[in-house]
């Protein structure tokens, strides 16, 4: 089973998030810097109101694919292609991610 690490942005009164920015230049250059670590895709959710109207509590969430905890650890240390990636954070959005990671132990 894959490995999948998830990446939340908050959904706070103050906060700031540019989609079109983020889907056209931050994921590419996520692919970029991280598919030679071993990063096989990702999806991006952009979250609304559940059934009870009320507001998430982040605005968009990314989950990155990989094939284990290894290649996802190697991408996220590797200085230069790691700082890059997180260093364009302040470019679509004002708030820091929260990251989850964790292994798939089901999937239909």
């Amino acid at each position: 089973m894959p490995f999948h690490a998830t990446v939340l942005y908050p959904n706070e009164d103050d906060t700031k998030f540019d989609m079109s920015y983020y889907l056209s230049t931050h994921m590419p250059l996520v692919m970029e810097r991280f598919g030679k670590y071993g990063l096989k895709g990702y999806q991006v959710t952009d979250y609304k109101p559940g059934g009870d109207g009320a507001k998430p509590p982040f605005c968009t969430g990314c989950t990155l694919i990989w094939d284990s905890p290894e290649d996802m650890q190697s991408a996220m240390s590797a200085g230069d292609d790691a700082g890059v990636v997180f260093g364009d954070i302040p470019n679509f959005c004002n708030k820091q991610p929260v990251l989850m990671a964790g292994s798939v132990v089901a999937s239909k």
